[in-house]
């Protein structure tokens, strides 16, 4: 599933190591407020819902 926050089409994780998170879908957005580098490849980036606050919880837009 993918999702746009702040006008950027990430990829929607439910359930990475127990955790929510939207996964890079280009390199650029590795820039991005809140991303973490998570793996040993230089494309693992990806922001944990948990880290974002209420308000910039509800700019997260789910698509299929």
């Amino acid at each position: 599933m993918n999702a746009i926050y702040k006008n950027e089409l990430l990829r929607y994780i439910p359930d990475f190591h127990g955790k929510e998170v939207m996964w890079i879908t280009d390199p650029s957005q590795i820039n991005m407020e809140h991303m973490t580098f998570v793996g040993g490849y230089p494309d693992e980036y990806c922001i944990f819902i948990d880290d974002l606050s209420d308000d910039e919880k509800k700019e997260i837009k789910l698509i299929k």
